[in-house]
């Protein structure tokens, strides 16, 4: 029983996803996109050694009794879009 599963192990190695080898070459030239903002900061709140950091990346926010917390700059972006129709 053994022997089958070693040589399956083998086979499965070697194996290469159908288009693996012609996709990375159809994309070879194209050059990686910058960094996304956004996960610069998780990045940096991991980074960050402070016992008293707070994690204001990708997320929804709540206070201590679970319930939402709506930041003022989205409350501000909500008041001046509610007047415009055409958003």
């Amino acid at each position: 029983m053994a022997l089958p599963v070693a040589i399956s192990r083998r086979i499965l190695a070697r194996a290469t996803p159908f288009g693996a080898r012609s996709a990375s070459s159809w994309w070879g030239h194209v050059e990686p996109a910058p960094k996304d903002p956004i996960l610069g900061v998780t990045e940096a709140y991991l980074a960050d050694p402070s016992p008293d950091k707070v994690n204001v990346g990708v997320g929804a926010y709540r206070d201590d009794n679970g319930k939402p917390v709506v930041l003022e700059c989205v409350r501000e972006a909500e008041r001046r879009i509610a007047g415009n129709f055409n958003m």
